[in-house]
């Protein structure tokens, strides 16, 4: 009788066995990929989503490998699918960082504009310059007191006390006790930009430029002066609402002093407080080079003195926001009254745009703007943002309101003009219908980094 035999296990899988490696090569060449499409083909995101996709997938892949054995026990296996995982996590630093420098250095032109020509027949404008340039004399057409006082206040060595005093009695009294009409001047006032976010109102202080108040990005203005470098913002926060959910120190208004949490932001001191102080809040940010809070001080100081002046007739000073709000208009509609001015910026595809319009009812104004030959929409997902602005209106047609704005359009490449037609469409609070108040066409470029 002949013995029995055996049988013999199938040999176990080998970790280095070639086929093993094609999902870890697959996840290598969905790096590559994705830094090849950014470079190559900048602006055909669908390439570089797909590639972002299979990234994913892969690394999804191995980590439920690595799970799927370390259950069932299989150590050596387990291992391998981990040394796996983990180097194509650590392969995304890199990766990232070739696709910053890329950023910087690589193409960047589109080719939006390479097959577009201007039409003939019809009127096409041309951005003007802006003559209230950034560095233009703020007092030369009016006074921005709250610039001046800032300046002012950097001219003097900062010492080495952040504490100050946030004692704002007029601001908290005016929207305490003249609820309708705060609101009211806050939103006729030039100096005040008023927006909506999460459904809550905020209005961030302007700074004037050649006497024109210009709407900065999120509302931080900021200089690079040496000694006397800053960035700051002042927001009220109109609902008692934050803006949004980064830390903040929270004090109440009053005569005691406070020390704030100082923390270092752009090799400067950093310190952000918010103001408690009856129907409002108001944010304080300061970036400076001294410990001493000289812009807060000098931001309170103004603050106080713009409501101590509206605490003495609130209707009255409703009244002269509104004046300056028309004046405004006179000088940004230009010689011919237009609704609406492309300004040039410091680069082609930057712009600004100057309003003269009344809406007729409480709103916000932004802008639409659209290739005119075939009708593409431009900078979709960022225009309206960028140039939503909040207007003045009367019930009277014949007035006018002026405003300001900027904004980028990113479709097209420098020296490539094309004819774009720009629209002005009205948002009213009342969730009314939205409309449009006004167009028109200009020949501009896109922006390239």
């Amino acid at each position: 009788m002949e013995p029995s035999l055996t049988p013999i296990p199938p040999e176990p899988k080998k970790p280095f066995a070639p086929w093993v490696w094609l999902p870890f090569l697959s996840g290598i060449g969905a790096l590559a990929a994705l830094v090849a499409a950014s470079l190559l083909f900048p602006g055909w995101l669908v390439i570089q989503e797909a590639c972002l996709v299979g990234f994913a997938l892969v690394v999804g892949y191995f980590l439920v490998q690595t799970i799927a054995r370390l259950a069932a026990k299989r150590w050596r296996g387990a291992l391998f699918a981990f040394l796996r995982l983990a180097t194509l996590a650590a392969l995304v630093i890199p990766t990232l960082a070739l696709l910053m420098i890329s950023s910087f250095f690589g193409p960047s032109e589109d080719g939006f504009a390479d097959h577009l020509t201007i039409p003939e027949g019809i009127e096409i404008a041309v951005p003007e310059i802006d003559a209230a340039g950034e560095w233009s004399d703020a007092g030369s057409k009016g006074t921005d007191t709250m610039q001046l006082a800032v300046k002012a206040a950097l001219r003097v060595p900062g010492g080495s006390d952040p504490s100050f005093v946030p004692s704002l009695p007029s601001l908290r009294r005016a929207s305490t006790d003249h609820p309708a009409d705060f609101r009211a001047y806050i939103e006729a006032s030039p100096d005040w930009h008023v927006f909506i976010e999460q459904g809550n109102h905020f209005a961030a202080r302007r700074w004037s430029y050649g006497g024109e108040p210009r709407d900065e990005l999120h509302g931080y203005i900021s200089d690079n002066g040496g000694d006397a470098s800053f960035q700051t913002r002042v927001l009220l926060c109109l609902d008692r609402k934050q803006w949004s959910r980064y830390d903040i120190q929270h004090v109440q208004e009053g005569s005691s002093p406070v020390t704030p949490e100082m923390s270092e932001g752009n090799r400067m001191h950093e310190s952000r407080v918010m103001i408690e102080g009856g129907g409002v809040w108001v944010e304080i940010f300061e970036q400076s080079k001294a410990l001493e809070r000289r812009v807060t001080k000098a931001s309170i100081k103004t603050l106080e003195a713009e409501f101590s002046e509206f605490q003495k007739d609130p209707p009255a000073a409703v009244n002269r926001a509104k004046t300056r709000a028309r004046d405004l208009a006179l000088r940004l509609g230009g010689a011919s009254g237009e609704p609406v001015r492309l300004l040039e910026g410091m680069q082609p595809g930057i712009y600004g745009v100057a309003f003269s319009l009344n809406p007729g009812e409480p709103g916000v104004v932004y802008l639409k703007a659209f290739e005119v030959t075939k009708g593409t929409p431009l900078s979709e997902d960022r225009l309206e943002a960028a140039s939503e602005t909040r207007m003045t209106w009367s019930a009277d047609p014949t007035e006018k309101f002026g405003a300001k704005s900027g904004f980028t359009i990113y479709e097209g490449d420098w020296g490539k003009p094309y004819a774009a037609r720009f629209e002005v469409w009205f948002k009213p609070d009342s969730q009314g219908s939205e409309r449009k108040l006004a167009e028109k066409i200009y020949k501009i470029e896109g922006w390239q980094r």
